[in-house]
């Protein structure tokens, strides 16, 4: 294929007239120059593709892109190499080669083998001395990227109203599995993210996740901020195993009320109750001032914990108007 600039009115459409050849064929023409800028050439094929309300034309298979990636673990330390993993399937690899893993403390080895194994629809495929095989085995039309959005959704609320709990009761082993269960959110929002990621390059994809290419950003946005809901969940987990007992009853209550508040908002967001989560948001605000100038009050050992708890319940506050903004951008759509 020849090689040629795009002009800066590249993305400008063009608009043609289809017609009729003989009594079977209609015939689109393009203009010349415009082709040429976009390296298309004559005897080239091309591929339509029906997608919603438009037909999109390729000059090329929109599978041929070879999805396979290559990591060379020697490359940084075990957590770039980790993070290098998940990235490379979070953006839709279908095959993940891992060399110089024979350079790898045992240890590192077995964490890299864990962290596949909590990904979605992938497994090891093959692993010698010093490669590993990760591949693809989950076919798109078997999931629902909507679906798995309303897992993420249902089990990051389940976590925040655990975590709560935990704090208020100083039940350390609640809050234990709180932490635990924080990485299967992790896992739902890496699987959004892949899904989103191969739709953007295959149109095919999106279609068989159950959802297109608006929805599918939004619902990757959305399942983005409810992976912070789990971390936090988790962080105020951790308040719970540091603390030195339950809250005294004035700042139980008050903490109960902000967060009864912050899950009020959380609702409203996630159902696109614009009105009720700026209501919730404002409740929040005053909420947490006087629980900020409560537990800053406090001269127990305890004070100093509710620093990272009200950092948590603030961030919380604002994930639930990101969310909510996404969902007005949705209505605004429709």
């Amino acid at each position: 294929m020849s090689q040629h600039s795009v002009s800066d009115e590249s993305f400008e459409p063009v608009e043609r007239k289809v017609q009729l050849t003989g009594n079977s064929t209609f015939v689109v023409s393009l203009p010349k120059e415009w082709a040429l800028e976009r390296g298309l050439e004559s005897g080239m094929s091309m591929y339509l593709y029906p997608h919603d309300d438009r037909v999109i034309a390729a000059p090329e298979h929109v599978s041929g892109r070879d999805r396979s990636v290559t990591i060379d673990a020697t490359d940084g330390d075990e957590q770039a190499l980790l993070q290098r993993v998940r990235a490379a399937y979070a953006t839709g690899s279908d095959r993940i080669t891992v060399t110089g893993v024979a350079d790898l403390e045992t240890d590192s080895r077995r964490e890299l083998e864990r962290t596949v194994g909590r990904l979605i629809g992938i497994e090891i495929q093959e692993t010698t001395d010093d490669r590993l095989t990760v591949v693809n085995l989950l076919d798109t039309g078997e999931v629902s990227l909507p679906q798995t959005v309303a897992q993420a959704r249902q089990l990051a609320l389940e976590l925040y109203d655990d975590a709560i709990e935990a704090l208020l009761c100083d039940d350390d082993e609640l809050a234990r599995r709180v932490r635990s269960r924080d990485d299967d959110v992790d896992r739902l929002f890496a699987f959004v993210s892949r899904g989103f990621h191969r739709g953007l390059e295959d149109v095919r994809d999106i279609g068989r996740l159950g959802t297109d290419r608006t929805v599918a950003f939004r619902e990757y946005r959305t399942a983005r901020q409810l992976e912070r809901l789990a971390d936090h969940a988790g962080r105020i987990a951790a308040v719970t195993l540091d603390q030195s007992g339950p809250p005294d009853d004035a700042l139980r209550d008050e903490i109960d009320s902000v967060a009864a508040d912050i899950r009020r908002l959380l609702e409203a967001a996630l159902s696109g109750e614009d009105r009720a989560a700026s209501d919730a948001h404002a409740a929040v605000d005053e909420g947490l001032e006087d629980l900020t100038q409560r537990a800053y009050a406090r001269c127990e050992t305890d004070a100093c914990l509710y620093s990272p708890l009200l950092s948590s319940l603030r961030q919380l506050a604002e994930i639930g108007l990101t969310i909510a903004e996404t969902e007005i951008e949705a209505g605004l759509e429709e």
